[in-house]
């Protein structure tokens, strides 16, 4: 990992305990229960117009559901994650689906060391800079758009609000209520954790942040009041 002067954040994970090996092992089927993986890899793939010669870097890529999908289009998927639990799930499934184009870092936003020689195409983070309060999601931002290569992309997709500031309690206790209906009472759960202890943020303060830091805005789509996907190119 990078070493990073004292008063930089310390990177954990708040809210749930994702390097809790019990909680990384039951990762996958919990998610699954509200998403479907493969959809969501093919999808990034035709958005992103991803190539058998890209190199593509996934940001907090958890358990790899979407990792080692977007491994069957691609070069290279560098997985980087701050649980080494999850990675060793990760790892895990790579072996047994005989998956060798991809490599793993246990480190995170901040502390993933990059060989800047050896710039990326594309850059895929989902639900994962949630993790980090603004400033740091600034700093966590800038470092992808050093990785980039000049005009390539970045996959951008997370808890992100565009309710209205007057509206919170009634569209917080809207999305409670949706994910117990999809995904049940433990992700119901995870998602009043989420609220209470984690850095999602509204979708005008991660607009401003991505265009402060190297990027453009492409496209924005709200996938739900509480989801939204951003496409961005790096200037």
């Amino acid at each position: 990992m990078k070493t990073n002067p004292n008063w930089y954040y310390e990177e954990k994970t708040p809210g749930v305990d994702y390097l809790n090996p019990k909680i990384a092992q039951k990762y996958d089927a919990e998610h699954q229960k509200f998403r479907n993986f493969k959809e969501e890899s093919e999808h990034i793939v035709q958005v992103m117009e991803i190539t058998p010669e890209d190199t593509v870097m996934d940001f907090g890529c958890g358990t790899g559901g979407v990792a080692l999908n977007l491994a069957k289009y691609c070069d290279k998927v560098i997985c980087v994650d701050i649980s080494r639990e999850m990675l060793d799930v990760l790892e895990n499934k790579a072996k047994k689906l005989n998956i060798n184009n991809i490599e793993t870092y246990s480190a995170g936003f901040l502390t993933y060391n990059h060989n800047w020689q050896d710039k990326v195409n594309k850059i895929v983070s989902m639900v994962a800079l949630h993790h980090l309060p603004d400033f740091w999601k600034s700093v966590a931002l800038l470092k992808m758009a050093e990785i980039l290569k000049p005009g390539e992309k970045l996959y951008l997709f997370d808890i992100i609000f565009t309710f209205n500031i007057q509206d919170h309690q009634k569209s917080i206790e809207k999305m409670i209520k949706d994910m117990q209906d999809v995904a049940g009472d433990s992700m119901a759960h995870e998602t009043e954790i989420h609220i209470k202890d984690e850095f999602s943020t509204y979708d005008w303060i991660m607009e401003g942040l991505l265009e402060k830091t190297g990027f453009l805005i492409d496209s924005k789509k709200i996938k739900s009041s509480n989801f939204v996907e951003y496409i961005c190119s790096k200037l």
